[in-house]
């Protein structure tokens, strides 16, 4: 997946370790955004937030870096709105309140359910377990997937 600077969400950290600093740096999206090009212009997206490179330098020899952030593509779910179709009347009200309650807020699940908000891989888990747990013969149903950075 290309990446641009406008997909980078606001004060996103820079890091600029060398890979002679972090063992980790070739794999993370904090290094990975070090490396786009700048735009030429006068507005808040030439100041940038970064990772102290004294906190880096003080990581070696003692395990992996606390901000650390795999620049792997992860797989978000868009929309879901026949989820429900397939699970029996009778406990369709339950599994809608157990699935609104793998969201932090009723918002997020409306959005989500009418694919305005993507679902996360934790997310999807969460709801797996619901049908899982109440219907075990039904897999959750979802729109589309779409391949995202886990910023």
């Amino acid at each position: 997946m290309k990446q641009n600077r406008e997909d980078i969400p606001f004060e996103y950290a820079h890091c600029f370790a060398t890979d002679g600093q972090c063992p980790q740096r070739s794999g993370c999206l904090h290094a990975l955004i070090t490396e786009l090009p700048m735009k030429t212009s006068q507005y808040a997206s030439n100041i940038i937030t970064a990772i102290d490179p004294r906190y880096v330098a003080s990581l070696h020899g003692k395990g992996g870096c606390t901000f650390y952030r795999s620049s792997d593509l992860k797989r978000y779910a868009c929309g879901m709105s026949r989820m429900f179709d397939a699970v029996p009347s009778r406990i369709v009200s339950e599994v809608r309140r157990c699935v609104q309650n793998c969201f932090t807020c009723r918002n997020y699940y409306f959005a989500s359910r009418k694919g305005k908000r993507l679902i996360s891989p934790a997310e999807q888990a969460e709801i797996a377990s619901v049908f899982r747990a109440l219907c075990p013969e039904l897999r959750p149903i979802y729109d589309s997937f779409e391949e995202r950075y886990e910023w």
